[in-house]
């Protein structure tokens, strides 16, 4: 399989793409088509209250068709906004990573349970999160990271427990800390490293839950990936209320996951240097800023 680059040694850009969706000559992206569901799509069912975007084109070979199930409270991640459309991010990444390698497209804006449950099971080709064991039991992960970032504590200001917060530079302290900790379901991250310390959680709907619940006072500190969080508070107007703490618990990187039992999973190798390609490209840049992310 040949990479779709330019003579600069730059990955096309998608400037080709007709009214459709379709790029002309190239591979297909579906993102900007109403989402429907992948179950039904690929078992030639009906698609969730729509039709479903593979279906605009019936004759496409359904080994090429790549489906990402994204988590779709997640900002700047990947979110769907209220048109339906998913987008962010790791969406606008991987757009670019299967133009360049020959697939078409197709983003699912799911909750964070069902994307793990449908790349388990087959129903999705993969899915862009940190790797956690529990997830490569079902998927392998890319060599090349997507994207990486630190993850933060965010507190009230009122907190009565601020002063302790501000004092944890570990985990360990972070569980010595008498506090409750909001996250949201499925996250593995907390899973392993926060409820195994026996530190209180309390689990939200999405990213966006976990800065409703810690707005509304429901538990102390939200400890997540700094640019989802602050992405979230730029538009919300209680954002003066929250602070963010300066110790980073940890870096973590974020990786193009591949269902073990995905067509797709052979390719890895092209998908891993499309990646890189993207990374060394002035569009990765862009895209970094775009989503308040910086390089």
């Amino acid at each position: 399989m040949k990479l779709l680059i330019n003579r600069k040694g730059d990955i096309d850009s998608l400037a080709f793409m007709n009214r459709r969706g379709f790029l002309l000559g190239g591979a297909t992206l579906l993102s900007t088509l109403p989402l429907g569901n992948p179950m039904g799509d690929r078992a030639g069912g009906r698609a969730g209250g729509r039709v479903g975007a593979w279906a605009e084109n019936p004759a496409t070979d359904p080994g090429r068709v790549l489906r990402i199930a994204y988590p779709d409270k997640s900002p700047p991640s990947s979110w769907q906004n209220e048109d339906n459309r998913l987008q962010g991010l790791l969406v606008d990444v991987m757009a670019d990573v299967a133009a360049s390698t020959g697939y078409i497209f197709r983003p699912l804006a799911r909750p964070l349970p069902r994307v793990q449950l449908e790349v388990e099971s087959g129903g999705a080709d993969a899915m862009c999160l940190v790797v956690t064991p529990a997830r490569l039991q079902y998927a392998v992960a890319s060599a090349e990271p997507l994207m990486t970032g630190p993850i933060t504590m965010f507190a009230r200001r009122d907190n009565p427990a601020l002063d302790r917060l501000k004092a944890v530079k570990s985990l360990d302290d972070l569980a010595r800390a008498d506090i409750t900790v909001i996250a949201f379901t499925g996250n593995g991250w907390i899973k392993r490293n926060i409820e195994s310390r026996g530190i209180r959680t309390e689990h939200a709907s999405g990213t966006v839950g976990t800065v409703r619940m810690l707005l509304a006072k429901r538990g102390d500190v939200i400890v997540d990936m700094s640019s989802q969080i602050n992405w979230i508070l730029k538009s919300d107007p209680n954002a003066a209320d929250v602070i963010e703490l300066p110790t980073v618990i940890e870096r973590v990187d974020w990786h193009l996951l591949i269902g073990k039992r995905s067509p797709a999973l052979p390719d890895m190798a092209q998908f891993d240097e499309a990646i890189r390609i993207l990374k060394a490209s002035p569009r990765y840049g862009e895209l970094l800023h775009k989503y308040g992310m910086g390089v």
